[in-house]
């Protein structure tokens, strides 16, 4: 019974020595593997942005394993501490066998049945060890299960990392592309650069060759103009050919009499063909005053006509006043009208109301009646007038426009005339006119019948 029962204590150490070395052999392959965790997480921290998911997901994997290590250091400890427990039982077991041996057979019963209570605790240990051997495996099998996921992990890694790399080839070669493609349009922009100084170079000089032409030309037309100037009207005469005086003296046709101006020798019948040239092709300047503008001959009679400058007659009924166009509305504001300044019209659909009164019943029955002053109004620019007037019996309400009868025709006008109480009503008698305006350049006597002309029985349905 004693070889035996030593015979099974030396056998339960070596199946301990066995499982610690297959236990100490996984621990040893679980710190390989973290190992080669740690160098590929070091790896994957390098990437970029687009993987700090990966990274942190892979940490919690890491930690998983530290924790997995811990535990398994510390039942690696309790084990070796059963064992230790284990191998002092036995131990002391042993030297109770021996000390058994000595005794007498009665003592024999009590000692099998030590023995088979010794046997019952090593089969518990071996339970215990089998439980242990059992969690490890759960334990490596979670391992395993964690080391696929790693390994998907590190699939889509390598696949997220070679798309960042060919993202960042393509991006590289569209700079790349980008740079070229700007270097070329700054060379573009510098030689278009270069070739602009020079036009404008070459532009300023025109300009001064153009400007030194124009001068000479002014100076050899004033000096022409001197020549040709008549002594009398003192005008240069636009019609040849030139009458002259035996010393070669010019005067206009015009202004001709039986002796020189200048010289006063008879004038005779002397003509100067060279003159009526000069005339025909030299630039005249515009007849009107404040006008330093200069046209041939044959455009300078369409230019009086729509110059800013030419003089005209005050619009009003009553004034006689001739004054150059562009001082129409200075002569206006101070003589002629109500307003400082003319009222503006912002857009062509709106409507202008101004009153006229009449006072009384003589007023009315009078046969020719005027306002004293008229009204002046702006749009587009262009400035117009209403005045209204009475002459033999019919009321006139003339719209006149301070341009020339050809802007004249680009604009269209209504007019209407009605009581100003009721206009708002919309009811009551009325009387409309549409059409152009009338040019400032048309006699007074034309201008009244370019608007609304009402006769007296009409106005008479308004006065009511």
């Amino acid at each position: 019974m004693a070889p035996k029962k030593k015979f099974g204590a030396s056998k339960i150490e070596c199946l301990q020595f066995e499982d610690r070395m297959m236990y100490e052999e996984e621990l040893e392959i679980l710190r390989t593997v973290i190992e080669d965790q740690q160098t590929h997480i070091e790896a994957l921290e390098e990437d970029k942005q687009e993987v700090a998911t990966l990274k942190i997901e892979i940490h919690e994997k890491k930690e998983k394993f530290k924790a997995l290590q811990v535990n398994s250091d510390d039942k690696k400890f309790k084990f070796d501490e059963e064992l230790k427990a284990m191998k002092t039982i036995t131990y002391n077991q042993n030297k109770e066998i021996e000390a058994l041996k000595s005794k007498a057979g009665d003592d024999h019963t009590k000692h099998e049945i030590s023995v088979q209570n010794m046997e019952k605790v090593i089969e518990k240990e071996r339970q215990k060890v089998a439980n242990l051997e059992s969690k490890i495996e759960e334990e490596h099998k979670k391992f395993t299960k964690e080391e696929g996921d790693l390994k998907a992990l590190r699939i889509v890694t390598a696949i997220q990392t070679k798309r960042i790399r060919t993202l960042d080839s393509e991006a590289r070669q569209d700079l790349q592309k980008h740079e070229a493609t700007v270097q070329n349009l700054s060379k573009v922009i510098e030689k278009d650069k270069k070739e602009a100084k020079n036009w404008e170079s070459k532009i300023k000089e025109e300009k001064m060759r153009v400007k030194e032409s124009r001068d000479k030309h002014k100076h050899l037309v004033d000096q022409l103009n001197d020549t040709l100037e008549c002594p009398v009207c003192l005008e240069v005469p636009r019609i040849g050919p030139v009458p002259v005086c035996p010393n070669g003296h010019l005067v206009c046709q015009k202004c001709k009499s039986q002796s020189c101006p200048t010289c006063r020798v008879g004038m005779g019948s002397g003509k100067s063909l060279l003159a009526g040239t000069v005339i025909e092709n030299i630039d005249h300047r515009c007849m009107f005053n404040d006008c330093e503008e200069y046209f041939p001959l044959d455009k300078i009679d369409d230019h009086a006509k729509v110059c800013d400058h030419r003089t005209v007659k005050c619009p009003h009924c009553s004034c006689a006043e001739k004054v150059a166009l562009s001082k129409l509305l200075d002569h206006l504001k101070l003589w002629c009208s109500y307003d400082e300044a003319p009222i503006k019209i912002a857009r062509s659909s709106q409507l202008q109301s101004d009153g006229y009164t009449i006072r009384g019943n003589k007023e009315i029955e009078k046969k020719n009646l005027s306002w004293k002053l008229l009204r002046t109004y702006v749009f587009d620019d262009v400035i117009f007038s209403i005045f209204p007037l009475k002459q033999n019996g019919h009321f006139y309400f003339p719209f006149v426009m301070f341009s020339s009868g050809a802007e004249c025709s680009k604009y269209e006008i209504e007019v209407t005339v009605e009581d100003n109480h009721l206009a708002s009503r919309n009811s009551g008698v009325r009387f409309k006119y549409a059409g152009v305006p009338c040019s400032i350049d048309e006699d007074k006597e034309t201008r009244k019948h370019f608007g609304l002309t009402v006769d007296s029985s009409g106005m008479d349905q308004i006065f009511k």
